[in-house]
């Protein structure tokens, strides 16, 4: 009788076994499962905010609040074209240069789209060329300045290295910073507004450039 009893037993406690097995086998792919799930989920909501910054591109503000963490780095930016004032001497000019006393290159400057460069702007994001050239030459006895084929107030997307010196000892902004551009592309040309704009300030630099004495600058 207890031989029987004791064989009744061991069946049950082998199906009670097989049973938690079982239940811990499924409790383990369950998990896993989901575990995988919120992975995947993660790395593909990395990817697409990957993708925007690449392709939507990121702010000039945001570069510049952040210049140790962009320094050195290839990035794209998306921002708007201008030309930054310049400074020049009024003096006696030949004939051939009315503007001598202007600097034969101007810095052209990224801005976030909204942005607007005056005076009061502080810090805007220097665009050099590959060899680090300035994009804006004078043309020859004028004061008006060439930059290429770069579209003024246009909105670019622009690809290339940030750089930005470490701040000196005591100081907490770089004191020299600009972006190299390797590849651009325009995104919103200029309107008919701001063309119109465009001209009266070229009209304006003209008047400028005919006085000889004292210190101007151009916008």
């Amino acid at each position: 009788m207890l031989k029987l009893m004791a064989k009744k037993e061991r069946p049950n406690l082998i199906i009670i076994l097989s049973l938690i097995i079982t239940f811990a086998s499924l409790i383990v792919i369950a998990w896993t499962a989901i575990r995988f799930n919120i992975t995947s989920r993660q790395i593909l909501k990395n990817l697409k905010i990957s993708q925007e910054i690449s392709s939507k591109g990121i702010s000039p503000s945001e570069a510049l609040n952040q210049k140790s963490s962009y320094s050195g780095k290839k990035i794209t930016l998306r921002g708007r074209v201008a030309e930054a004032p310049v400074v020049c001497q009024k003096k006696e000019c030949s004939p051939d240069d009315s503007c001598c006393g202007c600097p034969l290159e101007r810095n052209l400057v990224l801005l976030d789209e909204k942005g607007i460069l005056t005076s009061q702007t502080k810090e805007a994001l220097r665009l050099l060329d590959r060899e680090g050239k300035s994009f804006c030459r004078r043309e020859k006895g004028s004061c008006r300045y060439q930059c290429e084929d770069w579209k003024k107030q246009g909105v670019y997307e622009i690809y290339g290295e940030f750089w930005a010196e470490s701040p000196p000892p005591g100081w907490g902004k770089s004191m020299d910073f600009y972006f190299k551009v390797e590849e651009k592309k325009l995104v919103v040309s200029l309107g008919l507004g701001a063309k119109i704009n465009l001209l009266f300030q070229d009209i304006k630099n003209f008047f400028k450039s005919l006085k000889t004495s004292g210190e101007y600058v151009l916008p």
